[in-house]
């Protein structure tokens, strides 16, 4: 996608562009000369394959009998507003829970989602993708559950970084050989037409949960404040629920 970027702002530059042309009634050859360009060069900006300065945007846009008009508003208004606008949804939940259901014995253990998946749990409007994180409590009772799973066929396991299964996962041994190989301790679950990043951390840690009510189970996430993310528009999500949070306690 074309896009300019300004002090966080971001604008379609191409379906801009194209929109302005096609309310002047203009060809692409008809703008780039107003606008003093080469035809390529609008072509290029159209299909997102190039991205114009401020300068050349404002260009082309007066070449179509277009200006622009920037707006301030506070800072995460938008996020509010979707914030807003989600509370209540339970969709993510509801999901996760008849997941959960059909991982047999996941319940019984004090797991944990985390990430992206956790913070559409606490609320967050974000979309649950896989691969799903999970943490699992380093102990004998859930290295028994997965080799359980991987035994009877119900799983499949994959060191991450890897694209091949690993045979023979069926004792203690196979999954510390499983963590060994998996990056930061990490490796792929598939089960039920889902996929987990799974980990196994300290008992304590994955006691440190959320507890969260789905349509068929009640599930655990890790703490708003524990959630770490590199996505830049989750980012912000979160920053606002912490943010909401504070509040709410003080």
């Amino acid at each position: 996608m074309s896009c300019v970027e300004n002090e966080g702002a971001q604008v379609n530059v191409a379906r801009l562009v194209r929109s302005a042309r096609y309310d002047a009634k203009q060809t692409q050859a008809g703008l780039a000369v107003r606008a003093g360009v080469s035809r390529g060069t609008v072509a290029a900006i159209e299909t997102g394959a190039r991205s114009p300065s401020w300068e050349m945007l404002s260009s082309l846009l007066a070449a179509a009998g277009k200006q622009m008009r920037i707006e301030l508003e506070p800072l995460d208004d938008d996020v509010r507003r979707t914030v807003a606008a989600h509370a209540g949804d339970t969709g993510a939940a509801d999901d996760l829970s008849m997941t959960v259901t059909l991982m047999e014995g996941l319940a019984d253990l004090e797991y944990r989602f985390e990430g992206i998946a956790a913070a559409a749990l606490l609320g967050a409007p974000i979309a649950v993708a896989d691969p799903i994180e999970l943490a699992l409590p380093d102990g004998p009772e859930a290295v028994a559950w997965l080799t359980g799973l991987v035994r009877t066929g119900a799983a499949a396991v994959t060191p991450l970084g890897r694209k091949y299964p690993l045979e023979g996962v069926t004792t203690a041994e196979g999954v510390a050989r499983l963590i060994e190989l998996g990056e930061g301790g990490r490796f792929s679950l598939e089960i039920w037409l889902r996929t987990f990043a799974v980990r196994f951390v300290p008992a304590e840690d994955t006691r440190r949960a959320v507890l969260v009510a789905g349509e068929h189970a009640t599930l655990r996430a890790q703490p708003l404040h524990e959630i770490e993310t590199t996505d830049r528009d989750a980012a912000r999500v979160l920053r606002l629920l912490r943010e909401q949070a504070q509040d709410a306690r003080a």
